[in-house]
């Protein structure tokens, strides 16, 4: 019997992989790709605006924002070539929006260069995500993997006339400045709606106080990984100050922003959350990693459930592999060769709301995991 369950649970899982069913997870695009201005597209531009890009890419993957000057990472910066999967120009108008002209894709076996004005002139450049990986580790730099958390943003903003809770409609500068830094990080940002529900769920003070009770309520409905809970006050005119609050599954952490213009402090306010989630979810320089972590998901009772948890699992940065030991009643044992930590492993799978955690228990003896190990026990619960 034991020889024929684990002959289906090798061709479930072969076929699972092979086939291409994934789940969805918390993975956030674009992560080895960006943008610079440059002021031509002449070789010497294009060495520069490359470098640029490549330094970009590098905050978002390691998670620290002084990346670029760090002395192990100047090799990598030295040469982005080694890295490049393709770059493209693009024209962008004055007022910053994307021109109607095609991109121009350059496929790096080809030659030629396109007849595109120098004026607004942006390249953009994708790099190879393998080989840069490896040249991190190789540097011994954290690497931050691409499920982050996704992130709601509750911001009151008091001046000397108003108290506004920040929506995604009714301050666009200032949602939109947050963005922008956000995906510099690497990191996705909502804004409440402020629609009728969330107007009876929570009002100003709940979030200028505090009020840990009302805000978890009404975050409830946007099924965020992550919540930032800022405060920011007018202290003269034209300065503000502001406080903060970073709460997710991996920990909290509170910072206050000393007096600056409005732009810096929400803009300071999403580089710390970023600096924090960073130290939570980045597989440290040099981690040993773990061999062998049992993990048992309970709730799995369709094909459909198994193949999604199986590739949620399989394509999580911080896993080396995985192999199913065990198929019980609805439950699932599966072994998982880490990068990083036990912890690292437990924050990183909680992402996207796939998985809840029941508990981490004491060491139990299953046929799936012997006596001296550790099970962490998930639920599937999307």
């Amino acid at each position: 019997m034991g020889t024929a369950r684990a002959c289906i649970i090798s061709i479930l899982t072969t076929w699972l992989l092979y086939t291409g069913i994934m789940a969805q997870a918390a993975v956030m695009p674009g992560l080895y790709e960006a943008s610079v201005s440059v002021p031509d597209q002449s070789a010497a531009a294009r060495s520069v605006g490359l470098q640029q890009s490549l330094a970009a890419v590098l905050v978002k993957v390691t998670g620290d924002r002084n990346a670029p000057g760090l002395p192990a990472l100047a090799a990598v910066l030295k040469d982005p070539s080694q890295f490049l999967q393709q770059y493209r120009y693009q024209q962008v108008s004055t007022d910053g929006s994307a021109s109607p002209t095609p991109t121009v894709m350059f496929d790096l076996t080809r030659t030629g260069t396109p007849a595109i004005p120098p004026t607004g002139l942006m390249l953009w450049a994708k790099f190879d995500p393998e080989v840069l990986d490896h040249a991190v580790r190789a540097a011994d730099e954290p690497l931050w993997g691409q499920e982050r958390p996704v992130t709601l943003v509750w911001l009151v903003i008091e001046d000397a006339s108003s108290k506004t809770i920040v929506s995604a409609t009714n301050n666009p500068a200032v949602v939109q400045a947050m963005t922008n830094v956000a995906d510099e990080r690497g990191i996705a940002l909502i804004f409440p709606r402020m629609d009728a529900q969330d107007q009876q769920a929570i009002a100003y003070p709940d979030i200028s106080n505090d009020d840990v009770t009302h805000i978890q309520q009404a975050s409830k409905a946007y099924k965020a990984d992550a919540t930032l809970v800022g405060s920011v006050y007018m202290t003269t005119p034209g300065q503000y100050a502001a406080r903060w609050q970073l709460s997710s599954s991996a920990g909290s952490q509170a910072w206050t922003a000393t007096p600056d213009t409005l732009a810096t402090v929400t803009n300071d306010g999403i580089q710390t959350a970023a600096d924090h989630f960073a130290q939570w979810f980045a597989v440290a320089a040099g981690a040993a990693g773990e061999t062998g972590v049992t993990v048992s998901v309970s709730g799995i009772n369709s094909v459909d459930v198994y193949a999604k948890v199986l590739a949620y699992l399989s394509g999580l940065t911080s896993v080396k592999g995985v192999q199913v030991t065990q198929v019980g009643k609805g439950t699932v044992y599966f072994s998982l060769d880490t990068r990083g930590s036990l912890d690292n492993l437990r924050q990183t799978m909680l992402l996207g709301g796939l998985l809840k955690q029941v508990t981490l228990a004491a060491p139990v003896a299953t046929a799936a995991a012997p006596a001296t190990a550790a099970v962490l026990q998930f639920q599937y619960a999307p």
